[in-house]
């Protein structure tokens, strides 16, 4: 991802946007188990970049919705597309029924 600009933060911040739609800054990072205070950062991150946008919540006036933007579609396209490669080399040395094994040990642990 960082090859990308974007690190696990940031990229997970763009995926939720990209299938969910607008979301608060507060939904954000209680869906994506994100402290707050680093919300804030990633989402300043990412509109500096110009990959969301923030504008007022029509539904409530108080807060933000977050959006992304057309370049933050494109940018979760390229990393996206780099996850593959990237993912095999980090686990080649594990076989085939190793990977399983771990990816459902993972979604055990996370409640998956």
């Amino acid at each position: 991802m960082g090859e990308h600009g974007l690190g696990v933060g940031r990229h997970l911040v763009l995926k939720m946007l990209d299938a969910v739609g607008p979301c608060s800054q507060q939904t954000l990072s209680e869906e994506l188990r994100i402290d707050r205070s680093v919300m804030v950062g990633l989402c300043d991150d990412l509109q500096q970049a110009g990959h969301v946008r923030r504008e007022r919540n029509p539904r409530d006036r108080r807060s933000y919705a977050v959006t992304i933007t057309d370049t933050g579609r494109q940018r979760l396209i390229e990393a996206e597309a780099s996850i593959p490669l990237f993912l095999d080399g980090t686990f080649h040395t594990l076989t085939p029924d190793e990977r399983r094994q771990l990816a459902a040990l993972l979604s055990k642990l996370l409640g998956i």
